[in-house]
């Protein structure tokens, strides 16, 4: 039986530009950590093949301590006889020539001899016998500028006569591509006429796997929660045993605990004003864990005064001691434009706002402009 490991977008060492430099390291590691429990795994399970599906970094210049991390874990594979391939995901390939020298990162791991990279503009592949069985792994890492269409179109793959074929790819597939998505897209169409027998499609984060007539399909999905907006996320990889079919198992990884919660402006509103600061910081304690990524989202229309009367500043202080990284957003909040005048045109957010109370000033109209840019600069700055 062929025993495999099966992840992608594992994304080391990420940035997040509000993070302080403690947090950041801290955030990183959690990214490190997931990658070491896919690796435990497949030592443990004593798999034959390891496969990463591409955004093995989240840029193409990572640091030394990612780049020597990722050296250390694929030798471990290497030393338990395990074999790796991968390829290169939209933010491991540079996205112009003079983008870190113009070669992905991940190629050292092939010059170390760890791990086999598929690269370039043509499909490439490496055919391995396992207990009997000749397997043939097949890859193309992304190219990023490649922004719409079908980015296989065309391509040429000729196998040869293996028991079983696998073809990874870093990009979106029909039918599985989540709302307000911009960007290539592989057609089913062009799945079932390709001569591989199992597809692993790097590049979106939610997991999931189907069959496609008598192929299967598998999107490993990410090790880790990136964003808020992936909050209810699973994280995890997939093992496959392949005897007269594959056998999908997903498992799960522990992710950093990731929230979002809402609190309206009625909510605010409704408490005596002496009372505001308290219940909304009662709201974010009750939510709150010193390991968590929290983020507050404040919605709904309130009136400037009480707008004002609201200490930003504490809250985020306060929100930032009780979790591992607290965001407050209130980008939607409606100011209703009762104090300005040229009022009644209904409620605003506060970019608007700002906006709005600029062209109702007389004064000379670059210095406004510039006043106006530096207070947009610094809201932006501030959420």
């Amino acid at each position: 039986m062929v025993k495999m490991v099966i992840c992608a977008d594992t994304h080391l060492n990420a940035y997040y530009a509000k993070m302080r430099p403690e947090q950041l390291e801290k955030r990183r590691e959690y990214l490190r950590n997931a990658f070491k429990s896919v690796v435990d795994f497949a030592i443990e399970k004593k798999v034959d093949i390891f496969l990463h599906a591409g955004d093995l970094f989240d840029m193409p210049d990572p640091r030394y301590l990612e780049l020597l991390f990722v050296f250390r874990e694929l030798m471990r594979l290497k030393e338990a006889g395990i074999k790796t391939f991968m390829i290169g995901g939209t933010h491991d390939i540079p996205k112009a020539r003079f983008e870190a020298g113009g070669a992905a990162s991940i190629l050292i791991y092939e010059i170390g001899q760890v791990a086999r990279v598929f690269r370039g503009a043509k499909i490439q592949s490496e055919t391995i016998n396992v207990g009997g069985k000749s397997i043939t792994i097949a890859g193309i890492s992304c190219d990023p500028r490649i922004r719409d269409g079908n980015p296989l179109e065309g391509l040429e793959f000729h196998p040869d006569n293996s028991d079983f074929t696998i073809f990874m790819f870093h990009y979106a597939i029909e039918g599985r591509i989540p709302q307000r998505y911009e960007g290539a897209v592989v057609t089913l169409h062009w799945l079932r006429q390709f001569p591989a027998d199992l597809f692993i499609a790097g590049h979106l984060h939610p997991h999931a796997n189907f069959d496609l007539e008598r192929k299967s399909v598998i999107i490993p999905g990410a090790t880790e929660r990136f964003d808020f907006g992936e909050e209810k996320n699973d994280c995890g990889f997939y093992y496959l045993q392949l005897t007269d079919k594959p056998k999908i198992e997903y498992q799960k990884i522990s992710a950093q605990p990731m929230q979002n919660i809402e609190i309206h402006s009625d909510e605010i509103i409704q408490k005596p004003k002496g009372e505001r600061l308290g219940y909304l910081l009662s709201r974010i304690k009750e939510v709150s864990h010193p390991e968590k990524l929290l983020k507050c989202k404040l919605i709904g229309e309130i009136e400037n005064d009480v707008l004002m009367e609201v200490p930003f500043n504490q809250i985020l202080e306060e929100g930032n001691k009780s979790n591992f990284f607290f965001d407050l957003d209130w980008q939607g909040l409606k100011i209703k434009r009762g104090g300005f005048e040229g009022s009644g045109e209904g409620p605003t957010n506060v970019e608007e706002e700002m906006k709005s109370v600029a062209r109702s000033i007389e004064e000379e109209e670059e210095l406004v402009k510039e006043a106006l840019d530096l207070a947009l600069s610094k809201w932006r700055e501030a959420r």
